[in-house]
């Protein structure tokens, strides 16, 4: 063998046992996704020679991608916000313990501070073009003990080619910290008042039903048992046929949707398989929403951005769906929402991404929507935004709202896509147990 030879193999031998060699300490992994909304689809890329290693680039396609919002990968600490005065422009760093952190940069702007303890799935910031950036984009790391690692989302690998990715960043990690899942749904428990529903964030994911008790405020829960398994749980009306509201889920492994009837006593029947695909949609029951008295369901096509409506039939099944809106990615948050405009027909709600404004779609009677009105700002505090029913016991619907923080508030509506002023129901909705 050749001194040249000789060399090269040596050093290759060398780079191969440094790649090889073990870590400080060898942490586990936390249970990283994809850091943006739940839903979510976004292109993933890298390129030759990408610094730091094993770094990613994000973007949601297509359009600008600027102020779209950007999700924590994991629950943690946050170390680093604002201005980094280098290539990385304005940027978040957050720590995960263990010697884990994620690093998110070239942001418009930060929406959290130094030493704020972050849930997986709470927005961060927003995307931009800051610091040694070409175009919008998301550049995103994980790194253990300050070097770089392959980066991998809700336990799969990044292949490190262009791939596009769905997030499964909804809120429900198994850090005993993560947000539970709000959502107003009808009366379940038999006494004519609308309830809530809330899942733990941890272990066994257990579903409550909290009993609305008429005046904004609600009572002790009911436990329906471990939903680890689900991804999304909404509220919605009568699907079934029997009279009451059902509960409408999409399970995580495989993608389908089950209508789980509503019982009286805030405990739910054996649930009626509406078959797979539906982790491809953003989901939200609703009350009737076409006139014919049954429950419907909203869904927000991620790929396309499309809102459809699915006709709630009374066997638990859906009818075929009907187009009602495009462009709906904008939204953060979309809902059914009652009758908050007073016109006897039920409406939507959604929350604008990149202003943070609440909206009131009014229902039109017929399946469509008409002319969205404005009802309030800074509801990107908001994790949660759902409506179904009078929970203050003044005859007009109302909406529930879960805030960032863990906080929940009843918003009763005064008519006219309006409402009026809120009613607090403490801390703790980010509980995980």
């Amino acid at each position: 063998m050749s001194k040249r030879a000789l060399a090269t193999a040596l050093a290759v031998t060398a780079l191969a046992a440094v790649v090889a060699m073990p870590t400080a300490h060898a942490a586990e992994r936390p249970a990283f996704q994809l850091p943006v909304p739940c839903g979510e689809t976004w292109v993933a890329t890298t390129y030759a020679g990408h610094l730091p290693t094993y770094s990613v680039d994000l973007n949601h396609y297509p359009g600008d991608d600027t102020g779209r919002p950007v999700t924590a990968s994991a629950a943690g600490t946050v170390t680093a916000s604002g201005a980094s005065n280098g290539w990385a422009g304005t940027h978040v760093r957050i720590d995960h313990g263990g010697g884990w952190t994620t690093h998110y940069g070239h942001l418009d702007s930060t929406a959290v501070s130094v030493g704020t303890t972050v849930q997986a799935g709470q927005m961060i910031g927003r995307l931009g073009n800051t610091g040694n950036s070409t175009g919008p984009h998301l550049h995103f790391e994980q790194t253990l003990d300050g070097v770089g690692q392959p980066a991998t989302f809700d336990g799969v690998g990044y292949p490190y080619v262009k791939r596009s990715i769905t997030s499964n960043n909804c809120g429900v990690p198994t850090n005993p910290a993560s947000p539970a899942p709000v959502s107003a749904v009808g009366d379940l428990t038999g006494d004519g008042k609308p309830d809530v529903l809330a899942r733990a964030g941890t272990g066994s994911g257990n579903l409550y039903v909290y009993p609305g008790l008429g005046n904004g405020k609600f009572g002790t829960r009911i436990d329906n048992g471990g939903w680890s398994s689900i991804v999304q749980v909404t509220g919605a009306g009568d699907v079934t046929g029997d009279g009451r509201a059902d509960v409408l889920a999409v399970e995580k492994s495989t993608g389908k949707l089950y209508v789980y009837p509503g019982g009286t006593n805030g405990h739910l029947g054996a649930r009626v398989d509406n078959g797979a695909g539906w982790n491809a949609l953003r989901t939200a029951g609703s009350e009737d929403l076409n006139g014919d008295g049954r429950g419907d369901l909203l869904a927000m096509e991620t790929a396309t951005g499309n809102l459809f409506l699915y006709p709630g039939l009374t066997n638990g099944h859906f009818g075929s769906r009907v187009q009602i809106g495009t462009n709906w990615d904008s939204m953060s948050v979309i809902s059914g929402a009652g009758d908050l405009t007073g016109d006897g027909k039920n409406d939507v709600a959604a929350v604008e991404e990149a202003t943070g404004k609440l909206f009131v779609y009014p229902g039109t009677g017929d399946g469509k929507l008409g002319a969205r009105i404005e009802a309030g700002t800074n509801w990107d505090s908001m994790s949660s935004v759902s409506g179904a029913g009078d929970y203050t016991g003044d005859g007009k619907d109302d909406i529930v709202a879960r805030q960032n923080d863990g906080n929940l508030y009843v918003y009763p509506g005064i008519g006219g896509g309006k409402l009026g002023a809120r009613i607090a129901n403490g801390g703790g909705w980010n509980f995980d147990s």
